[in-house]
């Protein structure tokens, strides 16, 4: 049965890539694939069904993008970024807040109205202090043409946004639609951006550091977020097994919460010093991208099964142009790693232009084992142009010995 259900979903990740129709290459696609004048998240939605043959949508040529005359993922994610960009708000839309003080900021995150840009003054803002807080949270929520966003008045001397420490307590969470989260400095508390329910997030040039579990949590619902940009290291101070960079989703064992967190964005992210896996993407998830990243191996612990840069238990997860460095720490066993934590989870991958410096050949942590570049014995997934150093120089990372299954597609 599982063999069977692999081979169909094998069959559809490759029309991800091979799906053509006849098209002018010459014009570029506007988006708008289902035919309503406007170009949304329904265009995303109907364009990811049509390309694995799911559904069918009115005008799918419109989704040819980059004009080359292919409708395929590389499309897809021109139209998810697309959308992420024109969640920035335009100048009529603005009302700015001015906050220098930790009551200033509590009262404008919770009193925020579409359109409002809280820019905080450079300085130290210890949420704790404030009547007791355990975090800094907010229900309120923007608009996708007037986001609130929360900055910094001065990007080149952001407000360090903090907990006195890392044994509890969240730094910030944001529990609406459409926020802009940019150029701040979050630390010292159990974790440190929160999104619950937030859709349309987006996370952005923020520094992320000395957290006990979890930096950025992408929960309960909360889809169409982007982590952009930022620089997340020391992490997992408290508790190394829980201390991922960022985290999509909620395991299955854990109740009270949406666990449908769908097609989020992880892009230009650097970690380092990550006591667990840099990103994790949970089960019942889905269209997770992660892409122009750079992994430092260097703190993670292997603690929780920890031991890879990226675990994937969701389904048609996108990891294309990262860079890894294992930095020889015997705790990481794989660059990638797939689980199926439920039944019918952790397939559908694609893994596309990432080097990995792996620093060890196959069998240098166990000798029965390869050090992989995608575990995931079960799974169905797809490759292209990834390349692997295990000591001795990059290689291209294109045939079995490199991946752990026997459902492997390997692109053109």
């Amino acid at each position: 049965m599982r063999l069977n259900k692999t081979l169909s979903w094998i069959i559809a990740i490759s029309m991800l890539f091979m799906n053509s129709v006849p098209i002018d290459a010459a014009e570029v696609g506007n988006g708008n694939v289902n035919d309503d004048n406007s170009f949304t998240i329904a265009d995303i939605i109907s364009f990811q069904k049509y390309l694995v043959c799911s559904g069918d949508t009115a005008e799918p040529t419109a989704g040819d993008l980059n004009a080359d005359g292919k409708l395929n993922i590389f499309d897809l994610n021109i139209m998810k970024k697309s959308i992420v960009k024109s969640s920035d708000i335009s100048e009529e839309n603005k009302n700015y807040v001015d906050v220098s003080n930790i009551e200033e900021l509590f009262l404008a995150m919770r009193n925020a109205q579409p359109g409002d840009v809280i820019r905080v003054a450079s300085g130290t803002y210890d949420y704790t202090v404030y009547q007791g807080a355990q975090k800094i949270d907010t229900s309120a929520a923007g608009t996708a043409e007037a986001p609130i966003t929360l900055t910094a008045a001065d990007p080149e001397d952001p407000p360090v946004i903090t907990g006195s420490s890392c044994d509890n307590g969240y730094v910030i969470q944001i529990k609406g639609d459409y926020w802009i989260l940019e150029n701040l400095c979050i630390t010292t508390s159990q974790k440190g951006i929160v999104l619950d329910n937030s859709n349309h997030s987006v996370i952005r040039n923020c520094e992320v550091y000395n957290i006990g579990s979890e930096a950025i949590a992408l929960r309960d619902g909360s889809s169409y977020c982007t982590v952009k940009d930022s620089y997340i290291h020391d992490i997992g101070t408290m508790t190394p097994g829980y201390g991922e960079g960022v985290y999509i989703g909620s395991a299955v064992s854990v109740t009270g919460y949406d666990y449908k967190c769908d097609y989020n964005t992880v892009d230009g992210c650097t970690f380092k010093n990550v006591a667990a896996e840099h990103v994790d993407v949970k089960e019942y998830t889905t269209g997770t991208e992660i892409m122009n990243c750079t992994f430092y191996g260097d703190g993670m612990t292997g603690e929780n099964y920890a031991s890879s840069f990226i675990d994937i238990a969701g389904n048609d997860v996108n990891v294309h142009d990262n860079v890894g460095y294992r930095n020889g720490n015997a705790n990481i066993v794989a660059a990638f790693e797939l689980h199926e934590q439920v039944d019918g989870w952790g397939y559908h991958c694609t893994f596309t232009d990432n080097t990995l410096y792996m620093d060890q050949p196959y069998g240098a942590v166990d000798t029965k084992r390869r050090m992989y570049v995608v575990d995931g014995w079960y799974s169905d997934f797809s490759v292209k142009n990834n390349q692997v150093d295990y000591g001795e120089g990059l290689v291209p990372a294109n045939s079995w010995e490199f991946y752990n299954s026997d459902y492997v597609t390997y692109l053109d």
